[in-house]
């Protein structure tokens, strides 16, 4: 009985970990690089975040692959990135707090096309302790030509409440941070088999 618990929690620990799933056509990184030209776009809900995200995408994957900021384009790099706070907190009263944003359009690093944003958010006051904030953080990168063959997808699922790196990743942009250079590291390991 104790075995069936531990397996069990243990169970349910490890499915609640970070987790990346990605898929790879059945072609060379080397015949990309030789014919391609892709176009970033960033969708995150926030002006700022969709310049920071495109901005980190861009310094990551620019030397392993040929993304460029004008025309001609044979493909494009879809990133969307959400991230959103979740914290427990240490004291002896509660608190409660969330925020939202909501948008839509494609940041190309040249503006965006079309699109809204909507942000809310509401929060308590702390009377005496304070909270521990991690990022749980969702990023899809579809890369793809322009006929719409996919060339490779990622889907990172970050939680940083489990992970050592959650003590230090406490801000979407941080989140983004290193979920980019996972996935380029994930991105490299894929091309290379």
């Amino acid at each position: 009985m104790q075995k069936i618990l531990l397996l069990s929690l243990l169970a349910l620990i490890l499915s609640s970990c970070s987790s990346v799933k990605t898929n790879k056509a059945s072609v060379s990184l080397a015949s990309i690089n030789e014919s391609e030209s892709f176009q970033v776009l960033v969708r995150t809900g926030s002006p700022l975040m969709d310049k920071l995200v495109y901005e980190i995408v861009f310094l990551n994957f620019s030397d392993v692959l040929p993304l460029k900021e004008k025309e001609p384009f044979s493909g494009v790099m879809e990133i969307t990135f959400v991230s959103t706070d979740q914290s427990t907190f240490v004291g002896s009263s509660n608190t409660v707090g969330n925020a939202t944003a909501y948008g839509s359009g494609w940041y190309s690093g040249n503006g965006y096309a079309g699109g809204s944003a909507t942000i809310s958010g509401s929060s308590t006051t702390l009377s005496s302790g304070g909270s521990i904030t991690w990022q749980n953080s969702t990023m899809l990168i579809v890369l793809k030509k322009a006929n719409g063959e996919r060339l490779w997808v990622a889907d990172y699922n970050y939680k940083g409440g489990w992970e050592m790196s959650g003590w230090s990743v406490n801000t979407p942009d941080e989140a983004a941070r290193l979920v980019v250079a996972r996935l380029r590291e994930k991105f490299q390991e894929d091309f290379n088999k």
